[in-house]
């Protein structure tokens, strides 16, 4: 399954954080700007997913190849914030 189509199945709001102005996001941005809301920050180069219960971590780039090609190195681990905001400020430094 590919993560737009993971995305699809979510009955919940997803935010998703991207480098600013990097051309290389625009592919996989349009398959997902219809399921998320796209936030680009200027220095950001974390890689994850966020729920409230955990967080899936690693190296997939939200590109076409980490979307749908590449072989990526990824875990998923509880989120001890209990909460996608409490993580993104305290993992991230995100508002």
């Amino acid at each position: 399954m590919t993560l737009s189509e993971a995305l699809e199945q979510f009955e919940t709001t997803i935010d998703i954080y991207v480098r600013e102005g990097e051309s290389h996001n625009s592919y996989a941005l349009s398959r997902l700007e219809d399921l998320a809301t796209i936030f680009e920050v200027d220095d950001l180069h974390a890689k994850a997913v966020v729920t409230d219960g955990y967080v899936y971590i690693g190296s997939a780039n939200i590109t076409r190849g980490g979307l749908l090609t590449n072989r990526e190195l990824c875990e998923v681990i509880e989120n001890q914030y209990d909460s996608v905001d409490a993580y993104l400020r305290s993992e991230l430094d995100l508002p």
